[in-house]
Protein backbone atom coordinates (compact mmCIF):
# COMPACT_ATOMS: atom_id res chain seq x y z
CA UNK A 1 0.00 0.00 0.00
CA UNK A 2 0.88 3.95 -0.73
CA UNK A 3 0.99 6.06 2.12
CA UNK A 4 -2.26 8.01 0.29
CA UNK A 5 -3.97 4.48 0.39
CA UNK A 6 -2.69 4.02 4.58
CA UNK A 7 -4.04 7.61 5.09
CA UNK A 8 -6.98 7.37 2.94
CA UNK A 9 -7.91 3.92 5.07
CA UNK A 10 -8.00 6.04 8.21
CA UNK A 11 -11.05 8.52 6.88
CA UNK A 12 -13.72 8.52 9.66
CA UNK A 13 -17.39 8.49 9.44
CA UNK A 14 -17.14 12.05 9.03
CA UNK A 15 -14.90 11.94 6.54
CA UNK A 16 -11.82 13.36 8.11
CA UNK A 17 -8.30 11.93 8.62
CA UNK A 18 -6.82 12.62 12.23
CA UNK A 19 -3.24 12.87 13.05
CA UNK A 20 -3.59 11.22 16.29
CA UNK A 21 -5.21 7.90 14.65
CA UNK A 22 -2.64 7.87 12.15
CA UNK A 23 -0.04 7.88 15.01
CA UNK A 24 -2.16 5.43 16.82
CA UNK A 25 -2.68 3.18 13.55
CA UNK A 26 0.57 3.49 12.70
CA UNK A 27 1.95 2.45 16.00
CA UNK A 28 0.52 -0.93 15.85
CA UNK A 29 1.62 -1.61 11.94
CA UNK A 30 4.96 -1.42 11.86
CA UNK A 31 5.12 -2.57 8.52
CA UNK A 32 3.09 0.45 7.09
CA UNK A 33 4.78 3.43 4.58
CA UNK A 34 3.07 5.56 7.56
CA UNK A 35 5.05 3.91 10.16
CA UNK A 36 8.32 3.84 7.80
CA UNK A 37 7.99 7.95 8.14
CA UNK A 38 7.46 8.49 11.28
CA UNK A 39 10.04 9.18 14.28
CA UNK A 40 9.97 6.93 16.61
CA UNK A 41 12.95 7.59 18.77
CA UNK A 42 11.63 9.35 21.27
CA UNK A 43 14.90 11.65 21.94
CA UNK A 44 15.00 12.71 18.02
CA UNK A 45 11.52 12.82 18.41
CA UNK A 46 11.40 15.07 21.30
CA UNK A 47 14.43 17.51 20.20
CA UNK A 48 12.48 17.60 16.63
CA UNK A 49 9.20 19.23 18.40
CA UNK A 50 10.89 21.57 20.17
CA UNK A 51 12.77 22.67 17.85
CA UNK A 52 9.13 23.29 15.87
CA UNK A 53 8.32 24.45 19.61
CA UNK A 54 11.06 27.46 19.22
CA UNK A 55 9.95 28.60 15.66
CA UNK A 56 6.44 29.32 16.81
CA UNK A 57 8.04 31.19 19.66
CA UNK A 58 9.80 33.16 17.13
CA UNK A 59 6.84 33.69 14.76
CA UNK A 60 4.77 34.29 17.56
CA UNK A 61 6.04 36.93 19.68
CA UNK A 62 8.61 38.69 17.98
CA UNK A 63 7.08 41.73 16.65
CA UNK A 64 7.74 44.55 15.24
CA UNK A 65 6.24 48.59 17.10
CA UNK A 66 3.05 47.80 15.18
CA UNK A 67 2.45 44.08 16.32
CA UNK A 68 3.12 42.62 13.19
CA UNK A 69 5.79 39.99 12.54
CA UNK A 70 9.21 41.39 12.59
CA UNK A 71 11.27 38.07 11.12
CA UNK A 72 11.35 35.78 8.20
CA UNK A 73 12.51 32.54 7.59
CA UNK A 74 13.55 32.38 3.77
CA UNK A 75 13.87 29.23 1.97
CA UNK A 76 17.60 29.80 1.31
CA UNK A 77 18.33 30.07 4.44
CA UNK A 78 17.28 27.34 5.58
CA UNK A 79 19.49 24.93 3.37
CA UNK A 80 22.29 25.61 5.94
CA UNK A 81 20.65 25.40 9.35
CA UNK A 82 18.03 27.94 8.65
CA UNK A 83 16.89 30.86 11.03
CA UNK A 84 15.12 33.60 10.84
CA UNK A 85 16.43 36.98 9.53
CA UNK A 86 15.03 40.16 10.66
CA UNK A 87 12.08 41.19 8.06
CA UNK A 88 13.47 45.42 8.12
CA UNK A 89 17.07 43.92 7.13
CA UNK A 90 15.53 41.91 4.22
CA UNK A 91 13.62 44.56 2.64
CA UNK A 92 16.63 47.22 3.05
CA UNK A 93 18.76 44.53 1.21
CA UNK A 94 17.44 44.25 -2.37
CA UNK A 95 18.92 40.85 -2.74
CA UNK A 96 16.90 39.09 -0.08
CA UNK A 97 14.21 41.08 -0.85
CA UNK A 98 13.61 39.73 -4.49
CA UNK A 99 14.49 36.30 -2.54
CA UNK A 100 11.72 37.30 -0.51
CA UNK A 101 9.32 38.11 -2.99
CA UNK A 102 10.01 35.10 -4.80
CA UNK A 103 9.30 33.48 -2.05
CA UNK A 104 5.99 34.52 -1.39
CA UNK A 105 4.93 34.01 -4.81
CA UNK A 106 5.91 30.49 -4.85
CA UNK A 107 3.66 30.11 -1.47
CA UNK A 108 1.00 32.02 -3.27
CA UNK A 109 0.94 29.75 -6.55
CA UNK A 110 0.65 27.03 -3.76
CA UNK A 111 -2.02 28.62 -2.21
CA UNK A 112 -3.98 29.01 -5.68
CA UNK A 113 -3.17 25.40 -6.51
CA UNK A 114 -5.25 24.01 -3.31
CA UNK A 115 -8.17 26.44 -3.64
CA UNK A 116 -8.35 27.43 -7.64
CA UNK A 117 -11.55 26.28 -7.70
CA UNK A 118 -12.99 28.96 -5.64
CA UNK A 119 -14.25 31.52 -8.08
CA UNK A 120 -14.42 34.41 -5.91
CA UNK A 121 -10.41 34.50 -5.24
CA UNK A 122 -9.79 33.75 -9.74
CA UNK A 123 -9.19 38.11 -9.61
CA UNK A 124 -6.77 37.38 -6.41
CA UNK A 125 -4.83 34.78 -8.75
CA UNK A 126 -4.94 37.72 -11.90
CA UNK A 127 -2.99 40.10 -9.24
CA UNK A 128 -0.36 37.56 -8.53
CA UNK A 129 -0.01 36.70 -12.21
CA UNK A 130 0.67 40.29 -12.63
CA UNK A 131 2.78 41.09 -9.49
CA UNK A 132 5.04 37.34 -10.38
CA UNK A 133 5.64 39.62 -14.44
CA UNK A 134 6.85 43.09 -12.58
CA UNK A 135 9.05 41.22 -10.22
CA UNK A 136 10.64 39.20 -13.21
CA UNK A 137 10.87 42.47 -15.02
CA UNK A 138 12.58 44.23 -12.74
CA UNK A 139 15.03 41.09 -11.69
CA UNK A 140 15.65 41.18 -15.44
CA UNK A 141 16.30 44.80 -15.40
CA UNK A 142 18.88 44.67 -12.40
CA UNK A 143 20.01 41.17 -11.97
CA UNK A 144 21.37 40.08 -8.58
CA UNK A 145 22.73 36.59 -7.36
CA UNK A 146 20.50 33.86 -7.90
CA UNK A 147 17.97 32.84 -5.82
Amino acid sequence: MTIETELLALTDEDGFIKPHTVVSWARANRDSEIHRRLEWNDDKAAEAYRIDQARRLIVVHVRGDEGDRATISLVQDRNSAGGYRHLNRVLENRELRLMALRQALRELRSFERRYRHIQQLARVFEEVERVEAEAEADAVSEPVAAA
